[in-house]
């Protein structure tokens, strides 16, 4: 039996932002998103527990670009106010996945941290698999999390699963 519970899935069409709340809790510490298209550069934000977006400037994002088309390259950004830098880069019909392990989001003593890595099928040219680690660093406890695109537009659905511990 799977230790992956699911918690919300959220459909959405031709959108810049998508809410997924009431998410995070005190029945797990581990989450998993899936998101299966490209999200246009999107950024994951956090939505506390008072239902507001996040915006203090506490987000951390590391993420290793390994392209098809090109050498590879590490961006780096520290004490932004947009999120972490999570989603695929790519808007494309061809495809893309998107996966994100996030810790102890409820948690009102830790910081969150996050794992993600993306795929990006453009053309046969232009592909891209990327490694994402990122912090959150505000205690505060926190119940979802916004996808926002910076702009753009996407279509698809998000899936949130709780990972279940037994001792």
């Amino acid at each position: 039996m799977s230790n992956l519970r699911l918690i919300n899935e959220t459909t959405f069409s031709s959108v810049a932002t998508v809410d997924v709340t009431d998410v995070f809790s005190a029945d797990f510490d581990i989450y998993k998103i899936t998101l299966g298209t490209g999200a246009n550069y999107g950024w994951l934000k956090f939505i506390n527990s008072a239902g507001s977006i996040t915006t203090d400037n506490s987000y951390d994002t590391a993420r290793l670009n390994l392209r098809t088309n090109t050498a590879f390259s590490e961006t780096r950004v520290t004490n932004q106010t947009v999120g972490w830098y999570m989603f695929s880069e790519l808007q494309s019909s061809t495809g893309g996945g998107n996966t994100i392990w996030i810790f102890n989001p409820y948690s009102s003593s830790s910081y969150t941290f996050g794992l993600g890595q993306t795929i990006d099928v453009a053309s046969s040219t232009s592909n891209r698999i990327a490694k994402t680690i990122g912090v959150y660093k505000n205690t505060q406890s926190l119940n979802g999390y916004r996808v926002d695109t910076g702009g753009g537009s996407i279509s698809g659905s998000i899936r949130t699963y709780g990972l279940r511990v037994d001792s």
